[in-house]
């Protein structure tokens, strides 16, 4: 199966203007790589705020078990 529109790679580097990207699902353009871009940005800052509370309330649970256990033998 040849999927390469071209006939030759020299002519696929001379229709390569060098202004547009390359996204296999769609056509040209860099519109794709920006949404891409800020979706990943939102999902890596929303996971490390999700994953940072997370764990000052297992960390916070945890003080208040060790804080219990001691407290109560003095």
């Amino acid at each position: 199966m040849n999927t390469f529109p071209y006939d030759s790679w020299e002519a696929a580097l001379e229709a390569a203007d060098g202004t547009t990207g390359y996204f296999t699902w769609g056509p040209g353009g860099n519109t794709g790589s920006v949404v891409l871009a800020i979706l990943g940005i939102a999902v890596s800052v929303v996971m490390a705020v999700m994953i940072t509370a997370r764990e000052n309330k297992i960390l916070n649970d945890a003080a208040d078990q060790l804080a219990d256990k001691y407290n109560s033998e003095g």
